[in-house]
């Protein structure tokens, strides 16, 4: 699995291609430029749609969404596949809110790729959000769900065509979002813990690819497990019909009851963050000294590995100037020096169940100044249903993986938009989340299709430079539309051979 999605390998240039300024003055000269306007060319800044909109046709995505999503009674002209899918697309190419769909509805090469002769106007699609009202409009939002939810059914078929068998894990992610709100007429909004209006919008998340599962809208007073145990019985199923076995992780919120049967009751595992109360912390200081078995992080141990290789070399480690100034500044600093490992098996209360409790205990070293003043023990738990094939080094491992969901989060609002929530109606924009969400898996889909395995974990900044801010020319040609690129864009080749793939 490709973990990093900022590493930027690749981007110099060999040093048998660099320029060499002819003269010793600046290599910048700046010189005056003259300016005319073509008066018959059709450029996009947007070449990289085309990827977009062979997917969209090879799966049939149009087609899905008008079949299960009832909202408009007449189509004059648009239908419900022509609003969803100019807002995906605007988030796609980096569009922030409704607004930024005019750049798509006036850009002459975005239709012509698009076979369009217009795209709505950001008015209408506010418009067409409004209209997602479960009175009014009854099965509209889920249908809409529906759809995207076949459309990834099918890109896991054509996955799974493309391997010789199932994948063997699917590890799914759960998590809750806290958008704080500004508008004071938002409907279904509740003020959260800390006093903020808000939503609270929950999510699952596919780990490695970052695919989004599922996503709903909720006032901002809930728990962020509130409603965990239904989502996941409408996702588990579809996950497990593509994948061998089935692994959700979530954080200590979700260790609940109600979320750990909805797993067992779906047949996968589970791996929870679980809890600190004060029976476990009972339990944890009763575990015999002999039980305790000293534990190092997974980054620690690849180091120790990497030290042990041959050949290594040891690099001067640079100065902890944080630390350095909070000793200068007497403050408080606590540091992580020791961890152990312990397990126990646990039934909870009201419950024949006994599942796996891994403990584990970290020394902490509390400082002020330069002296080292007290030492005390911190204890964490993850409660798991995982067999016992699985040390408890590797339960540990890979609960707190979870974190990388963080990640997914954090791209999602500054990638694609998704916590913009630009109407006052409740459904609409739970609607919204949903077309964010069709957006934000096209990426992925098309990385995990036809493009090299590292773009799935690209962010999406990188992603459009690569891969959608590309200019091309729209040509009509033997009753025929043709995107001419400039043969200077890096990532041409690698463009050019995906949009085949997804043709054929």
């Amino acid at each position: 699995m490709v973990r990093a999605s900022h590493l930027n390998t690749g981007t110099g240039i060999p040093e048998e291609e660099l320029a060499w300024p002819e003269t010793s003055s600046r290599v910048t000269r700046l010189p005056r430029l003259h300016v005319e306007v073509a008066e018959r060319s059709t450029v996009t800044p947007y070449g990289g749609l085309s990827l977009a909109a062979a997917f969209l046709k090879r799966f049939r995505v149009a087609q899905e969404i008008d079949e299960r999503v009832p909202v408009l009674k007449l189509h004059l002209p648009f239908h419900e596949s022509d609003h969803v899918l100019a807002q995906a697309l605007n988030l796609y190419v980096g569009g922030e809110c409704l607004e930024d769909q005019a750049a798509l509805q006036h850009d002459e090469g975005v239709l012509r790729m698009l076979g369009a002769c217009r795209l709505p106007d950001p008015t209408t699609a506010g418009d067409f959000l409004r209209r997602f009202d479960e009175r009014r409009n009854p099965g509209a939002l889920s249908g809409l769900r529906a759809a995207t939810d076949a459309v990834q059914d099918a890109v896991w078929g054509k996955l799974a065509g493309k391997r010789k068998k199932k994948r063997d894990l699917a590890v799914v992610d759960l998590d809750g979002h806290t958008k704080e709100l500004y508008g004071v007429q938002k409907e279904g909004a509740d003020f959260d813990h800390k006093g903020r209006w808000s939503y609270n919008v929950l999510l699952a998340s596919l780990a490695g690819t970052g695919e989004c599962l599922a996503v709903r809208n909720r006032p901002g007073n809930l728990r962020s497990s509130n409603g965990a145990a239904e989502l996941l019985k409408e996702t588990l199923p579809r996950v497990k019909r593509r994948f061998a076995d089935v692994l959700v992780r979530a954080d200590s919120d979700f260790d609940r009851r109600d979320v750990r049967e909805a797993c067992e009751a779906e047949g996968v595992c589970f791996a929870f963050v679980a809890r600190e109360a004060t029976n476990r912390l009972a339990w944890a200081e009763g575990i015999p000294e002999s039980a305790w078995r000293s534990f190092g992080t997974r980054d620690h141990r690849q180091r120790e590995t990497r030290r042990r290789s041959s050949g290594f070399q040891s690099r001067r480690k640079k100065r902890n100037r944080r630390r350095q100034r909070a000793r200068e500044r007497g403050y408080t600093d606590l540091q992580l020096t020791r961890q152990w490992l312990a397990e126990i098996p646990w039934t909870p209360a009201g419950s024949d169940k006994t599942y796996r409790m891994i403990l584990r205990r970290q020394l902490i070293e509390e400082s002020e100044g330069q002296e080292s003043l007290f030492e005390f023990y911190r204890y964490r738990y993850v409660v798991t249903n995982l067999p016992s094939s699985w040390s408890a080094e590797e339960v540990i491992d890979t609960t707190y993986q979870r974190c990388d969901q963080e990640n997914v989060i954090e791209q999602m609002g500054s990638g694609v938009a998704l916590w913009r929530m630009p109407v006052a109606e409740f459904d609409g924009n739970s609607a919204w989340l949903e077309i964010g969400r069709l957006a934000w898996n096209l990426g992925k889909w098309i990385a995990q299709l036809v493009l090299p395995s590292e773009v799935v974990r690209w962010e999406w900044k990188r992603y459009r430079r690569a891969f959608v801010h590309v200019a091309a020319e729209v040509v009509h040609r033997s009753r025929q539309r043709w995107l001419r690129f400039s043969p200077a864009h890096r990532f041409l080749p690698t463009l050019v051979a995906a949009h085949a793939q997804l043709q054929t």
